[in-house]
């Protein structure tokens, strides 16, 4: 019976080492999905188990859509675009692309080579693009209480299309109210989507200031901007003296108008009175003069001006 059971075991023992997994097989790589941004550095993550104990020979990235790879890398050359590397060889097999471009877009398939055998891995790569500080502004610039009033909120240059958010002085969500708009331009591959958001009260009451918070696609905040409103409340009694003196400016400045205007006019037709005055003595019916006095004199000015007599001279005149 002893001798069987030995028998038994050295049949087994044989067996095992068939039945054992191999080295290769002891390891997995896997990439993560990726969320690229243009014009920064994006970094692919791919995670292997026990990672210490392995060494990389050699890498390939693959885009699914295209035949040639557009990364390569061995231990005796590097080839493809130069925008892409691997992160840290001595940490694992993640990868990272420089000066990232909307074109980095899509289905990818790595290819990785260690001194424990090959492994691949497929994963996907998106890009967007951050939006820029909104722009902000209000219309009336000046708001008077009980008049309604639209507040404005641009962000450009984003992609793809992300969502505005508004928040008062409470931290009150009033987006529901909001209507916002989308433009989407793609040109040369270049793509970008400007949203534009405007949102009505009919009082503002004391919610000012607002906020307008700009997310991208993923919720994530790209950017912000406050607003203050200038109003106007009735009753205040600093605004209405502001306002009772802006407009008494600008009733004086009517009014001194007005009289400059009048003593142009005024100089304008004395002067032409005063032209016509100098002409006056050249006519002849105005004079006076005796009898006996014959048109050469008084062209020649040699005449005497007959002066009027006094009563006296009158009574005793023959």
């Amino acid at each position: 019976m002893a001798s069987l059971m030995v028998m038994v075991f050295v049949i087994v023992s044989l067996f095992i080492p068939a039945a054992r997994p191999s080295q290769a097989d002891l390891w997995k790589l896997e990439c993560l999905p990726t969320v690229g941004i243009v014009s920064e550095t994006t970094v692919i993550r791919c995670i292997v188990k026990d990672f210490k104990t392995m060494e990389i020979l050699a890498v390939s990235l693959t885009k699914i859509t295209q035949e040639k790879p557009v990364f390569e890398m061995n231990q005796k050359s590097i080839s493809g675009d130069e925008r892409f590397s691997l992160k840290n060889p001595k940490l694992g097999p993640s990868l990272q692309i420089s000066d990232t471009k909307f074109s980095d877009e899509g289905e990818y398939l790595y290819r990785v080579m260690t001194d424990s055998g090959v492994k691949m891995a497929q994963f996907s790569i998106s890009i967007t693009a951050k939006y820029k500080n909104p722009v902000t502004s209000i219309w009336p610039e000046v708001v008077t209480d009980g008049r309604p009033i639209n507040l404005y909120c641009n962000a450009t240059d984003g992609y793809p299309a992300g969502f505005i958010h508004w928040f008062d002085r409470y931290e009150t969500n009033w987006t529901m109210n909001s209507e916002l708009k989308t433009d989407t331009k793609d040109t040369n591959g270049l793509k970008s989507v400007a949203l534009y958001s405007r949102l009505t009260f009919k009082s503002v009451n004391d919610l000012e200031p607002f906020r307008c918070i700009v997310f991208n696609s993923k919720y994530a905040q790209d950017g912000e901007s406050t607003l203050s409103i200038k109003s106007l409340s009735y009753g205040d009694p600093e605004k209405e003296i502001s306002a009772s003196n802006t407009t008494q400016i600008v009733a004086g400045v009517m009014v001194i108008g007005s009289l400059i205007v009048g003593l142009l006019f005024a100089l304008l037709i004395f002067r032409k009175r005063n032209g016509q005055h100098g002409r006056r003595p050249s006519a002849h019916p105005i004079l006076s003069y005796e009898s006996g006095n014959t048109e050469d004199d008084l062209e020649t000015g040699n005449y005497r001006v007959k002066v009027p007599l006094s009563a006296d001279e009158i009574e005793n005149k023959p």
